[in-house]
């Protein structure tokens, strides 16, 4: 009997020291990383799809797009997409896109109409491309042209615009990339982002340029009634 009791004494003594020793480290550092983990903010979710290498980033002017380019970069100084969303960011460009490429083939046919001798406006050249337009024929011509601007523009619209009941008007698709109607037949389009990026700057920066100079064209036509190019000594 004494044996048994002193052996049940240093039993009891024994497990009531052992809650004084520290718990296991592996366990405490465990909890510990799991606890560094989950304060870690989670990533940001992208604002729409990446589409020909550029992902909407809120964080940058126009959300990233192409077209701020030297010496002026980011130049917006009516503030149109200032705290505007993506989809009205993406709408603007597209306005931009397209006017400038319609701008260059204005600019061109500015220089061809008044320096090409045609049956219809006599073989005395250089002429005034604003007296043609009045004069082209309605049917034989006004009207087929603006039947094919029509099928253009309503085939650009159900590639990239929501249909009406689909979504607010006057949205573009969130996967279509402004600009990108899928015309490319002489396959210019790059396939890296950067690239991509580069080509289009460049064409913002000639669409640009395109617009100012038929605007340029047609009101010096109307102020001094001369042809475009009758105006080069005068500059030089």
């Amino acid at each position: 009997m004494k044996i048994s009791a002193c052996t049940l004494f240093a039993a009891a003594v024994a497990s009531s020291a052992s809650a004084f020793t520290p718990a296991s480290s592996i366990g405490s550092s465990t909890v510990l990383k799991a606890a560094e983990i989950g304060d870690e903010p989670a990533a940001p979710l992208p604002l729409g799809p990446t589409l020909n290498g550029w992902t909407p980033d809120a964080t940058k002017p126009c959300y990233g797009l192409p077209g701020a380019i030297a010496p002026l970069g980011y130049f917006d100084p009516l503030g149109f997409c200032k705290d505007n969303s993506l989809s009205e960011v993406k709408r603007f460009r597209e306005a931009e896109i397209l006017h400038g490429r319609v701008a260059m083939m204005a600019a061109v046919g500015y220089l061809v109409a008044e320096n090409t001798p045609t049956i219809a406006y006599g073989f005395d050249h250089p002429t005034i491309a604003n007296n043609m337009i009045p004069e082209i024929p309605l049917f034989g011509v006004m009207f087929p042209f603006f039947l094919a601007i029509n099928i253009t523009e309503a085939l650009r619209a159900n590639r990239g615009w929501v249909e009406p009941g689909m979504g607010e008007l006057f949205t573009l698709r969130e996967n279509y990339y402004p600009g990108d109607i899928g015309l490319d037949p002489l396959s210019l389009k790059p396939t890296n982002g950067e690239e991509f990026a580069n080509m289009q700057a460049k064409e913002l920066s000639n669409g640009r340029l395109a617009m100012l100079a038929v605007a340029g064209m047609c009101v010096a036509e109307l102020v001094n009634g001369q042809p475009v190019l009758a105006d080069l000594p005068h500059i030089f």
